[in-house]
């Protein structure tokens, strides 16, 4: 698989402006928002080549065309909603959680890495390359890699062969840095929240779902979402003194989280084959209820609507999919791509050159050239599992035998450069990124 991440071929068929290099487009783009005032969403909105505002609900990919039988996702039968019974496990992803209340993912939320596969890809159109991935690294970080599963929640059930060695995976509700990051679409940031990342934040959904209301469309965008998430991350500066990002979580996982959302839970119709997300199917995949000024969380009752259509199988939301999507917010929204964090006092952004972090191989000119940015993203993911392993274990090679085995055929398919051993060290200086919280051993 060859995965191009140079901004036209992720685009596909939307034009934009020639521009010789991505250093052009990057330059561009900082010279046009430089004049202006970033406050509002409304002036954050300001993606000076209309690359972003070109995008449709189905990202990368051109959807232009509708099949109902394809595209149905079923919601009876083994798949109706059942509310999660007392040892079911649910956490911060709402696209999991109703994947695990439909049966989609097992009920219980503890999956295997071919359980995610098949599930996320008959409920989603999620690839199964990017889901392998995810899953994989889910497993090797914060779940059993003897027994070769993870949770979607809260910590996983102790194994009395291999906790002692391994110890308990804490899963995803408990993965800070390495899964869960600083300035979610739904959730609040851990340390501010006493190491709770995974509960809705009524208070920031509203937010999000204003957008739309405002601007009177009932319509979400990739961009609007963008826009979005540069707002958050200033809201986390303003307001977590352990605010950081920078490793593969919080540089690629974040800003495709809020992606995700709009790729993978738009409904697809035969009058908007592209998809659309509106107020009513956005509250029902977060679990909420009521009306704006009068939200109600309903805690770990995300559902999939009835009548909804998936992407169309033609168009499956793949690894070059999810890294091009996050690319194009860069490039949309330079401020966004932040390597660094605040030292210990909010407001106290201190931000690292990616040249210094791949020792001057890439810098701001040639990370998004070619597959650079790919490589990278992967190469962070890679390099940073041993500082997020909770325990010292001697042999590593299983748990980068792992990895490897799903991110190789990714990552062999890309032209990348030579880039060594990242400084992952520079990291240390953040006391965010060592900020690592434990979770009671509770089902959410």
């Amino acid at each position: 698989m060859k995965t191009t991440l140079i901004l036209a071929s992720a685009l596909g068929a939307v034009a934009f402006p020639s521009m010789k290099n991505s250093r052009d487009v990057q330059m561009n783009i900082r010279s046009v928002l430089s004049n202006v005032e970033r406050r509002s969403l409304e002036a954050r909105q300001q993606d000076a080549l209309g690359i972003s505002r070109s995008e449709s609900n189905c990202g990368t990919r051109v959807c232009p065309t509708f099949d109902g039988e394809d595209q149905l996702v079923s919601v009876s039968g083994e798949h109706q909603y059942i509310a999660p019974g007392p040892g079911d496990i649910r956490g911060p992803c709402p696209g999991l959680n109703a994947a695990a209340n439909h049966g989609y993912l097992p009920r219980s939320g503890i999956a295997s890495i071919e359980e995610t596969v098949s599930g996320l890809g008959a409920l989603y159109n999620l690839g199964p390359g990017i889901s392998a991935v995810l899953a994989a690294y889910a497993v090797a970080i914060d779940g059993n890699i003897v027994e070769g599963v993870w949770s979607i929640g809260g910590p996983l059930p102790t194994d009395e062969l291999t906790g002692a060695l391994l110890g308990t995976g804490q899963g995803l509700s408990y993965s800070h840095n390495n899964y869960e990051g600083d300035s979610s679409i739904g959730r609040g940031d851990a340390y501010i929240n006493n190491g709770d990342a995974h509960s809705l934040n009524v208070t920031r959904f509203e937010q999000v779902y204003d957008i739309a209301v405002k601007d009177g469309s009932d319509r979400y965008t990739l961009d609007k979402f963008r826009a979005k998430f540069e707002e958050a991350q200033d809201e986390s500066i303003a307001n977590n003194p352990y605010y950081f990002t920078g490793v593969f979580s919080t540089v690629v996982v974040v800003p495709a989280a809020y992606n995700f959302v709009i790729n993978l839970m738009s409904n697809h119709t035969a009058e908007e084959p592209a998809g659309y997300l509106d107020g009513y199917n956005f509250k029902s995949f977060f679990g909420v209820a009521g009306e704006p000024g009068n939200f109600t969380w309903l805690k770990g009752q995300e559902r999939v609507p009835e009548r909804w259509y998936r992407r169309p199988s033609y168009a499956p939301y793949e690894a070059q999919d999810v890294v091009g999507d996050v690319a194009i917010g860069y490039l949309a929204y330079p401020d966004t791509l932040k390597f660094g964090g605040n030292t210990g006092k909010v407001n106290t952004f201190t931000g690292l050159n990616v040249a210094n972090i791949s020792g001057g191989i890439l810098d701001v000119s040639t990370l998004f050239t070619g597959d650079n940015f790919a490589c990278f993203s992967f190469q962070l993911l890679q390099q940073g599992i041993p500082n997020f392993l909770d325990n010292a274990i001697n042999d590593l090679a299983p748990v980068t035998d792992l990895i490897n085995k799903y991110v190789g055929p990714i990552v062999g398919g890309l032209s990348c450069p030579q880039l060594g051993n990242l400084s992952i060290g520079l990291f240390d200086q953040f006391p965010g990124y060592k900020y690592s919280p434990t979770g009671p051993d509770t089902n959410y």
